[in-house]
């Protein structure tokens, strides 16, 4: 505590300001200076006062010399100093003030380490602190203003605040700060407004507000004037009651680096972040729209949000960063570093997640293009859970060769719609579970992850994954690297629509090897409708796959690495337009190469069960075809006798044509050429046609077969029209046990 100046040694200026004091009066000093020790010792008691005074320290424009230290103190009077400068830096610690008012003040810095004041504390408008500000552990049981207030410490803090305690609000509004502006753990009663505020710590921490707990909401947008931030922002584990609002806000930093990361195994990546707001609690919104910029990353893992995360209109990620991407992509080789625009793993939001551009005019609804979410770099939602919808609808994902939208195990309550998504990499989805729809309408995805070896990974890839409703790739959906949807359960329909699955992803680069794989895929409407002359560029796989209805059309069988179809099941299927049977079972033999007998089984079964026993008739006949044909010389000639005669079984009127045609040259023979009984002791009637009947017929005997001498060419004949009797009972008999197999 500085020795207070003795009363006779007070210049008349100071005799002037102690006389203002007394009666509390506003005194304008236009520069002059007045000693700090002199306004300690007025505050503390130290020049007698007249009877009846009632004191407050009101001065303009004064030029404080010396130091003014009320350190300990505790000050009954109210402080309002408007445009002073201070020589020295005004010691506070632990003082208790009732009211202390610093507006347009210049002060080399401020130490009021557990300072205490009893209503607002002014640092506003013009204020200015060209060193530190220290209100760490400091008290304010009204509100702090530092509205146009500038705090300069480069390199440095600029206003220490751990465990600030603030009973109102924090107005800030179009504050600047040059260095660090510390908020950790503090606590405000209300809220706090750092609206257009710019804060300047390039190479380290511009806001650390690690714990900072804000009853209120944090307004951090661009109301008036962008909120600016030159380095990182962290909000880590900071508690905000209402909503937190960054929209608008520009966040940047001149850190070393390129904002890569190295993806550690099990989906794991470390990384600096612009925003760094881990298992940050928001009751209400967490607005990170209508123009947000982080030219870095920005990480919400772990982050809780009682209302809805609004991404409309945001910018995240470097564009520079990824110029290794395109250059890797375009050589067709992997990196091991990987950009990232948003961490968000973990994250809870209870109600929306909105990324969709902005609606004006005549758009329609997923919104304008132009004020959709922008990331360049991977955005990770692994572990995230939406309860209500998720829209990034017309978002622009950029990250060729990487998974941009990295989301495994991410669970939305509602829908969630990739409309008109233009991704420059793939999506992942894997073991994600959407309660209602996932609706990838009209998506663009292009330049998918690369393995190792140079192979295309699939462009969307949601395997093992539960869908509540619909999946929707169609309307002009398209994936260079194809769809990977094995194992998923859709509740209604899956459709595919129109889409196109596959391609060459660049110049010299290896064609997509499968287009579609939905391998176990279950699901009640299968929709595989694809363009005819654009059909999906790799092998399309339905094994095992089920669904109660498909539809079909030539698009899919011209699938230019075929259509894999083993234990597809299904109960009803059309064609778009409609084909009929012969169509179907052509494209079964241009699909299948080697026969495999389920899929026939499967076609013949649908069409039995509704009623068209015709068709399901000729596909087991062509299933027939196809079995004999890939057995021996032995085997290709039985097969091909049932074929002729009896249809394989499925056609037995044949093998009466067959009879009735041989019974009847058999009856023109012997009509021409009687033969000579055998046993003269008998005496049998020569009867050509029951001759022949008898002869064809196997063990029935009608009293006419061995009953006369075949001698010449009727002996050949007999032989032949027993021997058709047998081939044509043996083989009727195995088209009848066939037939009762089916039955």
């Amino acid at each position: 505590m500085t020795a207070y100046v003795p009363l006779d040694d007070l210049t008349d200026t100071e005799r002037a300001v102690r006389a203002a004091f007394g009666g509390g009066a506003r005194l304008d000093l236009a520069g002059k200076s007045v000693r700090g020790a002199v306004l300690a010792g007025l505050l503390t008691g130290a020049y007698p006062l007249g009877v009846g005074a009632m004191p407050a320290l009101r001065l303009d424009n004064a030029r404080v010399t010396g130091r003014l230290d009320l350190e300990g103190r505790a000050v009954d009077s109210v402080i309002t100093l408007q445009r002073c400068e201070f020589e020295h830096a005004p010691v506070l610690r632990m003082a208790r003030l009732v009211a202390l008012s610093l507006r347009g003040c210049r002060v080399p810095a401020l130490y009021a380490r557990n300072l205490r004041v009893g209503s607002d504390l002014l640092l506003e408008a013009g204020f200015t602190c060209d060193g530190v500000l220290d209100l760490t552990d400091a008290t304010v049981e009204g509100t702090l203003r530092l509205a146009g207030a500038v705090l300069r410490n480069p390199g440095a803090a600029a206003l220490l605040g751990a465990r600030l305690r603030i009973s109102g609000s924090i107005q800030a509004i179009s504050l600047r700060v040059f260095g660090e502006l510390r908020l950790r753990g503090a606590g405000v009663g209300g809220s706090v407004h750092l609206t257009g505020a710019q804060l300047a710590h390039p190479s380290g921490v511009a806001l650390e507000a690690t714990g900072l707990v804000v009853a209120g909401n944090l307004l951090c947008d661009s109301a008036g004037g962008r909120f600016d931030v030159a380095g990182t922002a962290v909000l880590s584990g900071a508690r905000i009651g209402g909503d937190a609002v960054f929209s608008g806000a520009r966040l940047h930093d001149a850190r070393d680096g390129d904002g890569q990361v190295l993806v550690l195994p099990r989906g794991t990546a470390a990384d600096h972040y612009v925003l760094d707001a881990e298992r940050l609690r928001v009751d209400g919104d967490l607005k990170l729209d209508s123009g947000f910029t982080a030219h870095g990353s920005v990480g919400l893992r772990g982050a809780h949000i009682g209302g809805h995360l609004l991404l409309s209109g945001a910018e995240m990620g470097h564009r520079a960063m990824l110029a290794d991407q395109v250059k890797a992509f375009a050589e067709g080789r992997t990196t091991t570093r990987v950009p990232v625009a948003l961490v968000a793993d973990g994250v809870e939001v209870r109600g929306d997640v909105e990324a969709r551009g902005t609606r004006f005019g005549e758009t329609d609804s997923d919104g304008d293009a132009r004020t959709a979410f922008r990331a360049y770099g991977q955005v990770r939602l692994v572990d995230a859970h939406v309860h209500g919808s998720a829209s990034l609808s017309r978002a622009w994902l950029r990250g060729p060769g990487i998974d941009v939208l990295f989301a495994d195990r991410l669970r939305v309550g509602g829908t969630l719609f990739l409309r008109k998504v233009r991704a420059s990499g793939s999506i992942r989805l894997q073991n994600a579970h959407i309660g209602s729809s996932l609706d990838c309408s009209g998506a663009r995805l292009i330049k998918p992850r690369l393995r190792p070896d140079g192979s295309v990974k699939p462009s969307l890839d949601a395997r093992v994954a539960t869908i509540g409703k619909d999946l929707l790739c169609s309307y002009g959906f398209r994936a260079i690297g194809g769809v990977r949807v094995r194992l998923v359960e859709v509740g209604k329909m899956a459709t595919f629509a129109g889409a196109r699955l596959g391609g060459r992803t660049g110049p010299g680069h290896p064609v997509t090897d499968k287009a579609l794989s939905a391998y176990g895929l279950t699901a009640q409407e299968l929709v595989l409708v694809f363009p005819e002359r654009r059909p999906p560029l790799g092998l399309v796989i339905l094994t095992r796959a089920s669904a109660v209805s498909v539809t079909d059309g030539a698009g899919l069988w011209a699938a230019r690495g075929g259509v894999d179809v083993e234990d597809f099941t299904f109960t009803a299927l059309a064609a778009v337009p409609e084909v009929s049977v012969r169509t179907r079972l052509a494209w079964l033999r241009k699909v299948q190469p080697d026969f495999a007998p389920g899929p026939y089984d499967r076609l013949a079964a649908v069409y039995s069960d509704g009623g068209e026993e015709e068709l399901a008739q000729r596909v087991h006949l062509e299933r027939q075809r196809r079995r004999y044909a890939e057995l021996h010389v032995a085997g290709r000639l039985w097969g091909r006798l049932q074929d002729v005669t009896v249809g394989y079984g499925y056609r037995p009127w044949l093998a009466m044509v067959w009879l009735g045609l041989f019974w009847l040259l058999g009856t023109l023979w012997f009509g021409d050429h009687p033969m000579v009984k055998l046993d003269n002791d008998m005496d049998p009637v020569w009867n050509p046609p029951l001759l022949a009947t008898d002869l064809l017929l196997p063990i029935i005997d009608l009293g006419q077969d061995n009953k006369w001498r075949m001698v010449g060419a009727s002996q050949w004949i007999s032989g032949v029209l027993i021997a058709v009797g047998w081939i044509l009972a043996t083989t009727a008999a195995t088209g009848a046990t066939r037939v009762l197999k089916r039955g």
